[in-house]
């Protein structure tokens, strides 16, 4: 018999994985990509700021002319208080120095009214905390469940919905009811609260 034996086989080496290096050419073709990129962010990154200045500009010049066209109306009351003071100065017409005045709040109060300046009805309503401010109170002798106003002192505005100023006011409530006073001479009271004749004899 003869014994064959493996032991002449030659031994299998590891295949070993050579590195490839980059070619030049690629290595130029990746800096020149990333230099866009990085041109493309710093690009990008100037713009977002500039942007930034300008919308900080714009909100500044927002709220610096936001009441031009408020003024621009009222420059026309301003106008009418120039003739009405020159008026009074020429002339000194009682009659014409009021229709002056009156025209001038008229025209004042439209104004306000087309920015949402409201009035705030007072009198005769019942008194509201969130839109009057009580200066001092009368007694009154109708009954009133409520307090009511009696008298505007000053008046309040909204601005739309939302209070400006609340109406400085008198309120009127009513008065309470008197009260009899015991008099000694009528009885004593026992100390179950029953009232007792002291009878003298």
């Amino acid at each position: 018999m003869n014994d064959k034996t493996n032991n002449n086989k030659p031994k299998e080496e590891p295949v070993k994985e050579e590195k490839k290096e980059a070619a030049p050419e690629e290595v130029t073709s990746l800096e020149k990509a990333c230099n866009i990129l990085q041109d493309k962010y710093l690009r990008a990154c100037a713009d977002f700021s500039n942007a930034q200045k300008r919308w900080d500009r714009e909100r500044q010049d927002l709220i610096k002319f936001s009441n031009s066209s408020l003024l621009r109306e009222l420059l026309i009351v301003l106008d009418e208080d120039e003739q009405a003071l020159k008026m009074v100065k020429e002339h000194g017409n009682i009659e014409e120095i009021i229709k002056g005045l009156e025209m001038a709040y008229n025209n004042f109060l439209s104004i306000l009214k087309k920015q949402g300046l409201r009035q705030i009805a007072c009198l005769g309503k019942p008194f509201d905390p969130h839109l009057h401010e009580v200066i001092a109170t009368k007694e009154v002798n109708e009954h009133m469940d409520k307090p009511v106003v009696l008298e505007e002192i000053q008046k309040g505005y909204l601005l739309e919905d939302k209070l400006l100023r609340p109406a400085r006011v008198i309120v009127g409530i009513s008065k309470k009811p008197e009260t009899k006073e015991q008099k000694p001479e009528d009885g004593v009271m026992d100390d179950d609260g029953r009232e007792t004749k002291d009878d003298k004899k």
